[in-house]
């Protein structure tokens, strides 16, 4: 059976974020290798999403009038020089100075995401947007799951530069994959319709802040966002001041998070969203999410802890897609990549900004009630968002020409 676009956006995705994966992990470490203090490495995970929210919109906007295949190449080729300047950095030299430049880079070039999920937008319908957009949550999150259980051991057993020269050749790989087997998706007409538009990218959020069903979503994405990568960056802590974990345990606990939410958006999402839709999902989703994070510092002991585990992952893997998949629905088609480039921006600035309010209010309470502490607040950012997005979940509103009939995109050989 032939491949769909679908499967091979799929494919370049979980290519590229199993390399993104290998990287991240490691990089505080070798900061502190080279002298870098605890705020300079805390920049430089920082740099990454800060260059990701400045230019993501553009990604996406180049992406509508160009079309989303030119752009999905060059970034991936782009991030292969980014992670040829990381290897250098760590192996031949280079120091911290270059270790900015390549992680700046990288994020120069992740439009991956938003560009990948209007791809999708463009293959589907409306009534199986939801199980696309799954298929991208589920490449990514299986991507930065095996990514570390990979970069980890070729950092230690092979040498500092290896990780950075392995994400480098899968990047590449993912760019060929883009550049010989995916069809372009975005008809001639709609790439002219973009072309037609004037102004920044980012002028599109003064257009979304003015549309009740765009600005409450995006808002709730923002939070979203906020309050996960808050209990991202806390739970390491949280589980070495309360079980004595170390990193390799502490990585088991994130991969089985990262393994049960590429389970809900890659198998449960699209049944859920064909027996709900998309905006009943997001009134009771992201409340899995605030109450499984106070069942985490709740439960007594560890079988109990993992036992909730869950709780969170379903919320995410439930809300995220859902989230994008209303954002495609409720944008014309001819905006739909510099929209969800504007997203995937603002998420870019919540995970920019949450690891460091995260790590003042651990530093304001001993041990494990900092992480408690950051717990309960990453749960009330979530319920914040959640009301500020009321007023986008009251019905499930399609953009004029957004539910269209998919383009008959032709399958790759």
């Amino acid at each position: 059976m032939k491949k769909t676009p679908v499967f091979v956006v799929f494919l370049t995705v979980f290519i590229d974020l199993l390399g993104f994966g290998m990287i991240v992990p490691l990089l505080s470490r070798y900061a502190a290798d080279y002298g870098a203090t605890p705020f300079q490495s805390g920049l430089l995970v920082a740099s990454y999403s800060l260059a990701q929210f400045l230019f993501a919109p553009m990604w996406g906007h180049l992406s509508d009038r160009l079309g989303r295949k030119p752009i999905l190449a060059f970034t991936l080729g782009g991030n292969t020089i980014a992670y040829l300047l990381y290897a250098s950095a760590t192996g031949i030299g280079g120091g911290l100075p270059l270790l900015f430049v390549s992680r700046t880079l990288s994020g120069f070039f992740a439009a991956n995401i938003s560009t990948a999920q209007a791809y999708v937008a463009d293959v589907t319908t409306p009534a199986n947007r939801a199980k696309g957009m799954g298929m991208i949550g589920m490449a990514f999150g299986l991507g930065f799951v095996l990514g570390p259980a990979i970069g980890g051991p070729l950092g230690h057993y092979v040498g500092t530069w290896a990780p950075g020269v392995a994400a480098a050749i899968l990047s590449l790989t993912a760019c060929l994959v883009a550049t010989f087997k995916l069809p372009e998706s975005l008809t001639p007409e709609l790439r002219a319709s973009a072309q037609r538009r004037s102004g920044h990218p980012i002028l599109s959020l003064k257009h979304a802040v003015k549309s009740r069903e765009l600005a409450g979503l995006l808002v709730l994405f923002f939070f979203l966002v906020f309050g996960f990568a808050n209990l991202e960056s806390m739970l390491p802590l949280f589980l070495r001041d309360r079980f004595g974990f170390d990193e390799a345990h502490s990585g088991y606990v994130f991969a089985y998070i990262g393994v049960c939410i590429a389970f809900v958006q890659g198998f449960l999402l699209g049944r859920v969203s064909r027996r709900f839709g998309e905006v009943k999902i997001l009134k009771i989703a992201p409340l899995f999410i605030a109450i499984g994070m106070q069942l985490y510092w709740i439960m007594p002991n560890l079988p109990l802890f993992l036992l909730v585990v869950p709780m969170v992952a379903l919320g995410m893997g439930l809300s995220n897609p859902s989230v994008a998949t209303l954002i495609s629905k409720r944008t014309p088609p001819d905006i739909q990549g510099r929209t969800l480039g504007l997203s995937q921006s603002l998420g870019a600035l919540a995970r920019a900004i949450s690891p460091g309010l995260a790590g003042w209010l651990y530093g304001k309470f001993p041990r494990e009630g900092g992480s408690v502490v950051a717990f309960v607040w990453g749960g009330a950012l979530v319920v914040v968002g959640l009301l500020f997005g009321r007023r986008a979940l009251v019905d499930d509103h399609v953009a004029p020409g957004a539910d269209a009939p998919a383009p008959a995109v032709p399958p790759p050989a």
